[in-house]
């Protein structure tokens, strides 16, 4: 009986410690049977970890799970302590508990916030450690801005953005402060800053607001411009501008687009459009409209000039283009160029056909200088010297004919002899110069000896005149000719 009592008190003893042991049950790392209130401590805890850098191991700290902070173990590595039920970690920057770090973010500002975690490395361009920064930055942004903390001031925004360092402009939400960092910056002269913060207030408010502010703003204006400019964003330039009623400025950006085609069709349709919409239509641009127009004749000209010529070298039937073969297209050159193919290639077409020198001449306004240049240069390379004298002769009075060059005959001899003259036509100019000092230099220059012995005879200038005597070789006609007039008593030498 004393055994069965016995064993009694003992069953007895045992439930009892195992209902005080499962009330009393410590933390068990592995143990899957983790209430409520446990898990949302170590979310918390887990949160808390991630908030802290892991990179200096230097101290640790304990904290329990009631949010007290406990003894300093020294640990390296997070572990928990199942009788305690207190928690390690380690420390990053400086030792925090929950409730102290929660109440610091609570006090400080954004700005604090964002200057208390900057890295302590110094600045670095390699890339991967600007990401980090970056990153780093942008956490502490998120933990102050969660904290309710306040926005950075603009100075020292603005600051930063000169100064090359992290910045952030989505802090900035009302529009005041969007423009207070826009003048802050137009104020300190950077255009760097400028450009920044344009471009994220025109990202960020309603288009019809932003254009009210640019056109009062007119230094943001130039520098979105620029900006656009740079980046080809032609179709927002062209909108700003005429917004800005810069239509001046526009209307050029028109006429580059249009320029800038290749193909000689859509480059004709888009110069008329350009003239319609932007040159005809301003008053302002009055003085460039007739330009613009003879821009699109001289285009429309060429053309057919083109096609045609094209098809006639390729058929091989004319002697004129196997004989100087083309170089290059006549589409988009210049009017002169125009004019010099055309009197290369159609000198004898008369003024009604498109080609006519003549005809491109009255249209396009020419000179008298441009047009006998670039005529004679073409007939001296095409060795048609009866064509250079009928160029430069003119009626004179009571029907006469007289030799006449508005570029001068100075100018008509160097073009004849880079174009290899014979030496019969070079003299008949040269003796046309006026200014003795000028024919002496071009008839040595080339090798005219019976204009440099006549010029010297009639400058009666006998020493020069022995002296080139001597050059010449002795028998021939130029040297038989300096000896008689050395020898002529009848004339009154200087010298």
């Amino acid at each position: 009986m004393s055994s069965l009592r016995k064993s009694s008190v003992e069953d007895e003893y045992w439930d009892t410690s195992r209902a005080s042991a499962k009330k009393n049950k410590g933390f068990n790392l592995f143990d899957d049977t983790v209430s409520v209130e446990t898990a949302d401590e170590l979310r918390k805890s887990k949160r808390l970890l991630r908030s802290f850098d892991e990179d200096d191991d230097d101290a640790t700290d304990t904290i329990n799970w009631d949010g007290t902070p406990s003894a300093d173990t020294g640990a390296g590595n997070v572990s928990f302590q199942p009788d305690s039920g207190s928690m390690l970690y380690s420390k990053s920057h400086e030792k925090l508990s929950t409730s102290s770090s929660n109440t610091s973010l609570n006090n400080q500002s954004i700005h604090d916030v964002v200057t208390s975690y900057q890295p302590k490395t110094p600045q670095t361009n390699d890339p991967k450690k600007l990401v980090e920064q970056i990153q780093f930055l942008e956490r502490a942004f998120d933990r102050a801005k969660a904290s309710g903390g306040s926005k950075v001031p603009v100075d020292d925004t603005v600051q930063r953005i000169i100064n090359g360092e992290q910045y952030s402009l989505e802090m900035y939400k009302s529009k005041d402060d969007k423009f207070a960092l826009l003048d802050r910056a137009i104020k300190l002269h950077d255009g760097n800053a400028i450009t920044a913060i344009i471009l994220f207030i025109k990202k960020t408010i309603k288009p019809s607001i932003f254009n009210l502010e640019l056109q009062r703003r007119p230094v943001a204006a130039n520098h979105l411009i620029s900006y656009m400019k740079a980046h080809y964003d032609l179709k927002e330039l062209e909108d700003l501008l005429g917004m800005l009623g810069r239509n001046e400025e526009a209307a050029m950006l028109k006429y580059k687009q249009a320029v800038s085609i290749s193909d000689a069709g859509a480059k004709l349709k888009s110069l008329d459009m350009c003239l319609r919409a932007h040159f005809s239509a301003n008053p302002q641009l009055s003085g460039e409209t007739p330009l613009l127009q003879e821009h699109i004749a001289l285009l429309e000209r060429q053309r057919p000039i083109e096609d045609s010529d094209k098809k006639a070298e390729l058929s091989g039937m004319v002697m004129m283009f196997k004989q100087y073969p083309r170089k290059a297209s006549i589409l988009n050159m210049s009017a002169v160029t125009t004019l010099y193919y055309c009197c290369f290639y159609h000198s004898t077409e008369g003024e009604n056909h498109l080609a006519c020198p003549e005809a491109i001449r009255k249209q396009h306004q020419l000179t008298d200088k441009q047009f006998v240049w670039t005529a004679l240069s073409a007939r001296a390379r095409l060795k048609q010297w009866n064509g250079v004298d009928e160029l430069l002769t003119t009626k004179g009075w009571f029907g006469g004919t007289k030799a006449r060059a508005v570029i001068g005959f100075d100018r008509v001899c160097q073009i004849l002899n880079q174009c290899n003259a014979p030496l019969e036509v070079l003299t008949k100019y040269l003796k046309l110069i006026d200014n003795t000092e000028k024919r002496l230099d071009l008839a040595r220059k080339f090798k005219c000896h019976n204009v440099v012995i006549e010029t010297l005879v009639s400058m009666k200038d006998r020493a020069q005149l022995d002296f080139y005597a001597r050059k010449l070789q002795p028998g021939t006609v130029e040297a038989r000719s300096a000896a008689g007039a050395l020898n002529n008593s009848s004339i009154k030498w200087k010298n």
